[in-house]
């Protein structure tokens, strides 16, 4: 029974382990997992380990393992070839690439920065995603994923970094599962579990490099752990669920927001758990100077390490760090008030709501949800053109809104179709009774137990912020990104206690069972209906869900091994496509500079100079340069990409051509292609 949570947890720890490890620019085998195995020892007994576990019990352990297993299996043949940097899977799986044999992800420039003085429009770094940061380039964003999967290439190689962010989403399956546990049976808790594991967002954001389904693991884990603490009275469950929580910002720059959600749920629920006052207000204390510590080291080390990244989200990551420290002060001085009353604020208002009050707040809460899903009934909404941000999200909407054929407005965010997109992968029957969920979990906070604040903390705080303003470019399944962390599992773990609840109130004995078992058959079979589309008046009137039925990026791994191949141990020109900036610098492990424009041949030669071996020029725009004959091309490439669509889980996909030119730089700026016998031929995927 306990071998699912316990897989979670030794997942959990190694996470950390990798996270705090990278931060000091230690990521080491032997730093790392020594590490790991030593706290997953001393945390083995915070999950307990029943002395008779029941027939269900064991059953339902080994199916959700099971399940998980080959969940991961199928989708380790299918995942994602990440290695161009189209979208942030691509940074994300390169930084693995680079931690795999190096302790930190600053990528020394080795003379690019020189190179590039040469003029202006030649780069020692690649916009947003590459950054410059004294004589070396930082990727984007936190780290933590990316260490993580390079633990996987400690065991498997490059493989091994493709498949490690698909064993997380099993881990994420088996996460939802045990939380599910303290809410339902052991067998009713396979529900939420497959309907997360069938839906096409949990299928599609596993198989690439996304950081939400690690941030899933942390959250989900994080509740779990901190109800645990709260309802035993446990201080280990308790401080590693607090840990675990502040640990999101180690994978995210919103980390704040989980945290803060998951700290007042687990402070609620202490001030409203039984037990001497003194030892609940100290746990409250301890949750929250702990979770804040482990917070503001993952800014930190955001922060060391890609500080243009902070920079550009500077904002944002203030307005988020203000918003979570107010709260996390308030609840810690509330704590410390406890014992001279200040907990009767919470006590005194459950029992002046009584029955009728508490059903009411969870009226409340269902009714905002249904008020939120109902917007586009009663409102559209729009984004400003003010900034350069803006500008540009608006350019790409109205190429989208054009390709589908749909009325063209540019500065539309379909902000109000959000909670809509969460049916897009559980279909609206479980989204309805998600909605019910929520506000029967409100009213048992208030009547059975603050426990249940946990299932609200972890998903509502999130999910209300995403579904008011996501921040994105609103197409799938990129968008949906906002809701994969927290609000499709919340959804999934609030339908079923509602569909377990409906089933008990509605009908008795037998015909409840075989309510359960009807309600068990739609948790898979809904989020099923999402994998094909038929529409018999369309072009192509049956359609497959290209998340679950494309390997993403596929060709990509074989492209950058031809390029790398090309010319090897020289510097690299890269000409006309930021994209492949950090794939070459990262693949190949040698220094490279992207010129966006054509250069001269006393330009070139002066780019050259700045290293000791004549650099390779490697581009798709041969004309930008002088050959002393006329090149061919060395590489050949398609790589594949689901399409990107709105309003809709894309169905289609495109291959984009690929078509590279490779020259030696001479001393007098003039390009030598590559001799023939070193071109290398890519096939399509």
């Amino acid at each position: 029974m306990a071998a699912p949570e316990r897989v979670v947890l030794a997942v959990v720890i190694l996470a950390l382990s990798a996270g705090a490890w990278v931060s000091v620019g230690l990521h080491e085998p032997w730093t790392v997992l020594p590490t790991a195995a030593v706290a997953t020892a001393l945390a083995w007994r915070i999950v307990p380990s029943p002395a008779r576990p029941t027939a269900a019990e064991r059953r339902g352990a080994a199916i959700a393992l099971a399940g998980s297993g080959l969940w991961a299996v199928a989708n380790a043949i299918m995942s994602a070839e990440y290695l161009i940097v189209v979208r942030d899977p691509g940074f994300l799986t390169l930084t693995g690439l680079w931690l795999v044999d190096h302790p930190h992800a600053d990528i020394p420039a080795a003379g690019a920065i020189e190179a590039a003085a040469v003029d202006g429009t030649v780069l020692a770094d690649a916009s947003q995603a590459w950054n410059l940061r004294g004589d070396a380039v930082q990727p984007q964003g936190a780290r933590m994923l990316s260490a993580l999967i390079a633990v996987g290439g400690w065991v498997g190689g490059d493989r091994g970094v493709l498949i490690t962010n698909v064993l997380v989403g099993a881990v994420g399956i088996l996460a939802v599962y045990a939380l599910a546990r303290r809410m339902l049976g052991p067998m009713a808790s396979l529900a939420p579990a497959a309907a997360v594991a069938v839906s096409v967002a949990h299928i599609g954001l596993s198989r690439a490099a996304y950081t939400e389904p690690l941030t899933l693991v942390l959250a989900l884990a994080a509740a779990l752990w901190l109800w645990r603490g709260v309802e035993e009275a446990r201080w280990g469950p308790l401080l590693l669920g607090a840990a675990t929580a502040g640990a999101t910002s180690f994978i995210r720059i919103d980390g704040a927001a989980f945290a803060l959600g998951l700290l007042a749920a687990a402070v609620l629920a202490l001030a409203l758990a039984h037990g001497p006052v003194a030892r609940r207000a100290a746990m409250a204390l301890a949750a929250a100077v702990l979770q804040a510590s482990v917070l503001l080291a993952g800014y930190a080390a955001l922060w060391r390490w890609s500080e243009a990244y902070v920079e550009r989200l500077g904002d944002q990551a203030r307005l988020l760090m203000l918003g979570y420290v107010a709260g996390a002060v308030v609840l810690a001085v509330w704590a410390c008030a406890w014992p001279w009353g200040a907990d009767r604020v919470a006590t005194g208002m459950r029992d002046r709501l009584g029955r009728r009050g508490a059903v009411a707040a969870g009226m409340v809460v269902s009714g905002g949800l249904a008020v939120l899903a109902s917007r586009p009934l009663w409102w559209e909404s729009h984004r400003g053109t003010e900034t350069s941000t803006d500008r540009f999200t608006n350019s790409v909407v109205e190429s989208f809104q054009t390709s589908q054929g749909l009325e063209v407005d540019p500065t539309r965010t379909y902000a109000e179709h959000t909670v809509a997109w969460v049916s897009y992968y559980l279909t609206w029957p479980l989204v309805i009774l998600g909605i019910l969920g929520f506000g029967l979990a409100t009213t048992w906070v208030l009547r059975r137990s603050g426990g249940w604040a946990m299932l609200l903390g972890a998903a509502l705080p999130t999910s209300l912020l995403y579904f008011w303003n996501p921040e994105v470019v609103p197409d799938q399944l990129w968008a949906f990104r906002r809701f994969e962390t927290a609000t499709l599992p919340g959804f999934a773990l609030a339908a079923a206690v509602a569909a377990w609840w409906l089933a008990d109130r509605l009908v008795s004995g037998a015909r409840r069972r075989v309510a359960r078992r009807t309600a068990a058959v739609a948790f898979v079979v809904l989020p099923l209906t999402a994998w094909v589309s038929i529409d018999v008046g369309d072009d192509l009137p049956v359609s497959a869900a290209t998340p679950v039925f494309v390997r993403e990026m596929g060709g990509a791994r074989e492209q950058l091994d031809g390029l790398c191949a090309v010319a090897p141990d020289r510097p690299i020109v890269l000409a006309g496509t930021s994209s492949h900036f950090g794939s070459l610098r990262v693949t190949c492990d040698q220094p490279t500079v992207l010129a966006l424009a054509a250069l001269e041949p006393a330009q070139l030669a002066e780019v050259a100079a700045a290293w000791d071996v004549a650099p390779v020029v490697l581009t798709r725009n041969p004309e930008w340069f002088e050959w002393a004959e006329e090149p061919e091309a060395v590489v050949t490439s398609t790589v594949r990409q689901a399409s990107y669509t709105l309003q809709a889980i894309p169905r289609t996909y495109f291959d984009r051509q690929y078509t590279w030119f490779a020259g030696v730089v001479g001393t007098d700026g003039t390009l030598t292609p590559v001799a023939a016998e070193d071109r290398t031929a890519v096939t399509s995927p």
